[in-house]
């Protein structure tokens, strides 16, 4: 288990961009200073149509099933800063699914493929929808707003909110669109200092959604957004590095399920063995 990612950007799109400016933000990405990034799919829950829907309302199945996750292969030429100090990125994979109801988890779990993503994040369009989702058995790592759903979304309470960071669940605030757009900027400052009045900003990581190298930003850079979002300087660098690391084990336990030990080998030092205890012993 990783115990340290680094610097961490958990979001970069892959649906809009082709495969060589994929590869040019993931590399424009590691020479900022980030060490680990994820390479987000998103899949809206009205592509993943059931084959009863499909006939009522006559419309193409988009999808029959989840996409495979991406995977982008560097070579150490790629991340001169990082090999340089003896280190490696780590790349990861996420899903992204919007939902509106619980029908979604028919496909969900179904799947074979949700399970290759190493994290997985949710987009609610309606309060109760994710109210649903929380009551139910499913788990995820990421709850994240899209700006045009930030106002139609969820209104929040301590309740809900509490709710939410008991489940291990993480809230994502995406920097991009804010710098992009005027109207976008005032939404997400909306969103976070309403996550500041309720939750006291706790949970909470920063990610780029950027489609193009230029509109990515340094780790500092982007710790430093928090006194803009109604945070803390201490919640900046958490939000970039800590929380990442946080969601990533969160992760790696809803994969792993229910348990109470983990056993891990760490070295390979053979084990000793001592049959001399029991030849001494005595049978009735």
């Amino acid at each position: 288990m990783e115990t340290d990612l680094g610097y961490a950007d958990l979001n970069i799109p892959v649906a809009r961009t082709s495969d060589a400016g994929l590869r040019s933000l993931i590399k424009r990405a590691l020479e900022l200073g980030y060490q680990t990034v994820a390479l987000n799919t998103v899949v809206d829950q009205e592509n993943l149509m059931t084959k009863k829907k499909k006939q009522k309302a006559g419309e193409l199945n988009k999808l029959s099933e989840f996409p495979e996750p991406t995977i982008v292969e560097l070579n150490p030429e790629d991340y001169p800063h990082l090999h340089s100090r003896g280190l490696k990125p780590k790349i990861l994979t996420r899903l992204t699914i919007m939902i509106s109801d619980n029908d979604f988890l028919i496909h969900y779990n179904k799947s074979e493929i949700v399970k290759n993503y190493d994290l997985l994040a949710i987009i609610p369009k309606t309060a109760q929808c994710l109210i649903s989702l929380l009551k139910s058995s499913f788990r995820f790592d990421i709850l994240s707003y899209t700006p045009d759903l930030i106002y139609s979304g969820v209104k929040w309470q301590r309740k809900l909110y509490n709710e939410c960071i008991e489940k291990f669940i993480h809230f994502e605030l995406m920097y991009v669109p804010a710098i992009v757009d005027r109207e976008d900027r005032r939404k997400t400052i909306g969103l976070s200092h309403s996550y500041q009045s309720i939750g006291k900003s706790k949970k909470i990581f920063f990610s780029s959604s950027a489609t193009k190298p230029i509109e990515l930003r340094s780790p500092s850079d982007v710790s430093n957004l928090a006194f803009i979002f109604g945070m803390n300087e201490n919640q900046g660098k958490d939000a970039v590095k800590k929380h990442c690391l946080d969601i990533y084990k969160a992760a790696l336990g809803r994969k792993l399920g229910v348990y109470r030990v983990r056993v891990e080998k760490i070295q390979g030092e053979p084990v000793e063995e001592s049959g001399s205890d029991s030849d001494g012993m005595e049978t009735d």
